[in-house]
């Protein structure tokens, strides 16, 4: 997994999502890296990219009744904020998945699960990270 990385400033950035307050990020490839990879490539990620997508869809009104903000990116960097003052940034491509989500309660060090997961195995996280009981 990739290491997150300190920044001090932000910025305006177009190839960069910035986060701060109670969110989970959902990223995947862009629709352009998508269509470049092989046939080969895109049968390897093709099950996995279909139940990432579906299984997001089916928490998404649990993150808003429990008021944390949902965001799909395809952006090559992440930037969440801590605290109003530190800033972490993922780079999305340096992860060894080709999907996967950032959980950020926007005061503790954010939380990164990497693959697909049924949308029980979400709900479980959150409540775990957010202390949703």
């Amino acid at each position: 997994m990739a290491s997150p990385l300190f920044a001090q400033t932000g910025g305006v950035d177009k190839e960069t999502l910035f986060v701060s307050g109670k969110a989970v990020v959902f990223f995947g490839p862009s629709q352009t890296e998508y269509l470049s990879m092989t046939h080969q490539e895109k049968d390897a990620i093709d099950e996995g990219l279909y139940d990432f997508y579906h299984y997001r869809g089916k928490v998404l009104t649990f993150l808003k009744l429990n008021h944390i903000q949902e965001f799909s990116t395809t952006k090559l960097k992440i930037q969440v904020q801590l605290n109003g003052t530190e800033n972490i940034i993922y780079y999305r491509k340096a992860f060894d998945h080709f999907v996967g989500l950032i959980m950020t309660d926007g005061v503790h060090q954010p939380e990164v699960f990497l693959g697909p997961a049924t949308d029980a195995d979400l709900i479980r996280m959150f409540e775990d990270y957010f202390g949703l009981y």
